[in-house]
């Protein structure tokens, strides 16, 4: 399956719709106000030109933040690293209809064999966010990665940094580093 680009408001009515893969939009409240000092609160998410501006799941069931050395996230990020903030898939799926319809989505095969959906704004062309799908695995799965420089309030001291094999600068001193992914990721 090769790359292609897919609106994300016809992919997930589709999904939706005809395989009955992802549960109804209305089945469950995603997106709370935030708050920098309640950790039951989501993070602020936007896109460059604030198209798109919702919140993350609870800060709480934030599973990690990571700095990515890999060669996609280097190339994706236009930098020498791509920072995400990880969360649940079940968390964050399915998207409001109301924010889904603001995406566009870059589908790519990753390294792993993975189908990934990457979520940007149409209209800035910022990625916000992406994920792993498999219709085998009931759709997405895993983790959501909400690209850090779009999330307000992470608390940068605690991320890791991850697939440094093919690192293009050197770590800080003392960084938590793995030549992939931890295990268990």
């Amino acid at each position: 399956m090769g790359d292609s680009l897919v609106n994300v408001s016809t992919r997930n009515r589709f999904l939706n719709r005809e395989c009955n893969l992802l549960p109804p939009v209305e089945s469950r409240t995603l997106f709370t106000m935030a708050s920098s000092t309640n950790t039951d609160a989501g993070l602020p998410v936007s896109c460059q030109c604030g198209r798109i501006s919702f919140t993350t799941p609870p800060a709480s069931t934030m599973t990690g933040i990571a700095h990515c050395h890999c060669t996609d996230c280097r190339k994706q990020s236009a930098s020498a690293f791509g920072t995400s903030a990880w969360f649940a898939a079940d968390k964050v799926f399915p998207l409001p209809a109301d924010v889904q319809d603001k995406f566009a989505i870059y589908e790519r095969v990753a390294d792993s064999g993975n189908q990934m959906h990457c979520y940007f704004c149409p209209k800035c062309g910022v990625r916000v966010m992406h994920t792993r799908y498999d219709e085998s695995k009931g759709g997405y799965w895993g983790r959501v990665s909400f690209k850090g420089g779009c999330v307000e309030g992470l608390d940068w001291s605690k991320a890791i940094h991850i697939f440094t094999r093919s690192k293009v600068v050197q770590l800080p001193e003392g960084a938590v580093a793995y030549e992939t992914v931890p295990p268990g990721i």
